[in-house]
């Protein structure tokens, strides 16, 4: 009898584990629904900060964690003379105030056939996300060239 019981309690016990887990996935989709709600938030027009890529540069080589804080997330626009032309988007060199700064913009475009006509030296203005600085790029997403 009490080899039945102490069974009992513990199949008790592994309903109840069951019933949490099931619950925290179910919590766990209502996120998903949330995001998917910001995430269509994001795209919705909205009004670029206009600032000097120098600027950028600048904040990121003071201090990389504080100009995450700042930059991260936020549509930028700004003009800079192009350094390389790759696949993915457009690489601007030499933009920071410092003399020896090996910080530089990568910026990936979306639609690549903006690239066909730009060429290496000329200057554009670009629209696109700040996301994260890695090995001294500041990465910049979803860009697009305005001129």
């Amino acid at each position: 009898m009490k080899k039945i019981l102490k069974w009992l309690g513990i199949g008790f016990i592994v309903i109840i584990v069951i019933g949490v887990i099931s619950s925290a996935g179910k919590s766990g989709t209502s996120q998903k629904s949330e995001s998917t709600g910001v995430t269509q938030e994001k795209q919705q027009v909205r009004e670029p900060t206009v600032i000097k890529a120098q600027e950028l540069a600048d904040d990121f080589d003071a201090n990389q964690v504080a100009a995450e804080e700042k930059w991260k997330g936020k549509l930028v626009e700004f003009s800079a003379e192009i350094s390389n032309i790759t696949e993915t988007g457009i690489a601007f060199q030499n933009v920071s105030s410092k003399d020896f700064s090996l910080t530089q913009i990568s910026c990936r475009i979306k639609d690549k056939g903006q690239l066909l006509p730009l060429k290496n030296g000329q200057s554009v203005t670009v629209r696109g996300v700040v996301g994260e600085q890695t090995i001294g790029v500041i990465d910049v997403n979803q860009c697009e060239v305005i001129d």
